[in-house]
C-alpha cells in the first residue's frame, strides 16, 4: 500500500484528519494544544521518508529531483486532505471552534506580552478582536500555500540521505 506516493500521502492526509477528528472530540480546547499539534510531525517524517526511499527501490536509477518529487507529492497530499478537514472542522461541523481558537489566541497573546511588547500586544489585540486575523475560508488557502515549505525542505532532506545510501 505504501508503495504509490499518491496512497502514502492519502493515507497520512487521512490519518492526521482522524486524529485531529479524536482530539476534537476528547476536548476541542486540545486543538490548540502545542504538544498535540507537533506530535503529527512524526507521521509526517515517517511517510515522507518511506515515499522517497519506496521510489528508490522501484527506480533505483531515480534523479535527486524525483526523489524530492515523491516525498514532496506525499507531503502535498496530506496537506490537502488535512486542509480539507480542517475547514470542515471549523465551518461546517463546528462553527463553535472560531469563536474558541479567538479566545485561546487572545490568551496566548496575555502570555506572550512580556516577550512582544505592550505596543505591539495591544496592535494584535485589536486586530484579534475586530476578527482581522481570524479564521477565513480565504485565509486557510493563505495559510495552505507556506505550510508546504516544510515539505519541499523535508523531502529534499530525505532525498539527499536516500540518495547518498545513508538509510
Amino acid at each position: 500500500m505504501l508503495d504509490d506516493s499518491k496512497k502514502t500521502g492519502l493515507t497520512l492526509g487521512l490519518f492526521t484528519a482522524f486524529y485531529f477528528l479524536l482530539v476534537w472530540q476528547m476536548d476541542s480546547k486540545l486543538l490548540w494544544n502545542p504538544w498535540i499539534i507537533n506530535f503529527t510531525w512524526i507521521p509526517y517524517f515517517v511517510l515522507v521518508f518511506l515515499g522517497v526511499k519506496n521510489y528508490v527501490e522501484r527506480k533505483p536509477e531515480a534523479e535527486f529531483r524525483d526523489l524530492v518529487r515523491e516525498g514532496f507529492l506525499v507531503y502535498f497530499i496530506a496537506q490537502i486532505v488535512y486542509y480539507i478537514f480542517y475547514y470542515l472542522l471549523f465551518f461546517q461541523i463546528d462553527p463553535g471552534l472560531l469563536e474558541l481558537q479567538a479566545e485561546i489566541e487572545l490568551q496566548m497573546l496575555e502570555e506572550t506580552r512580556g516577550i512582544l511588547g505592550d505596543e505591539r500586544a495591544d496592535e494584535m489585540r485589536r486586530s484579534l478582536e475586530e476578527g482581522e486575523a481570524g479564521v477565513s475560508p480565504g485565509s486557510l488557502f493563505r495559510q495552505f500555500v507556506p505550510s508546504l515549505l516544510p515539505g519541499f525542505a523535508i523531502a529534499a532532506l530525505f532525498a539527499l540521505f536516500v540518495k547518498k545510501g545513508e538509510f
